[in-house]
């Protein structure tokens, strides 16, 4: 991921495009700066997560100016998330969370909601961010209850 927000970035700037830049700029010092901090090499899994998480914030940044009426700005910054979710691994169909749920229990014998992170964990570390955490923890929760 870091090798190739860095193509795109050279791209980006050699082509003068201030968008693309901007977006793929700030994930690859979102990355840099994480890496700085915890004294480490991020993994794939944890630089998808700084990507994920800087793709928010363009959005969040987007709807406040959205609501500002600043719709040419807000415009600008939609376009730096879709940049960035471009290159985010797909995310799973909702219709496939039972049967992973179902397996992850199953392999880690969870019984009751005291558990409900062991579950996740295993959720996570066998699909990573192609998981959507908000739907996986729902059907887990009804599962377990």
């Amino acid at each position: 991921m870091k090798d190739n927000l860095k193509q795109l970035h050279q791209k980006a700037r050699l082509a003068r495009d201030p968008i693309a830049t901007e977006a793929y700029g700030a994930a690859l010092a979102a990355i840099q700066e994480g890496e700085v901090r915890a004294n480490k090499d991020f993994d794939e899994a944890q630089q998808i997560q700084v990507v994920q998480k800087e793709a928010g914030k363009f959005k969040e940044s987007a709807e406040a100016f959205a609501k500002a009426s600043r719709d040419d700005k807000a415009g600008e910054l939609n376009q730096c998330v879709e940049l960035l979710t471009a290159l985010l691994p797909a995310k799973l169909e909702e219709s496939a969370y039972p049967e992973l749920v179902a397996k992850a229990i199953e392999a880690t014998v969870a019984s009751s909601m005291k558990e409900m992170g062991i579950v996740m964990g295993q959720l996570k570390k066998e699909h990573g961010a192609a998981l959507d955490m908000k739907i996986a923890s729902a059907q887990v929760k009804a599962a377990l209850s």
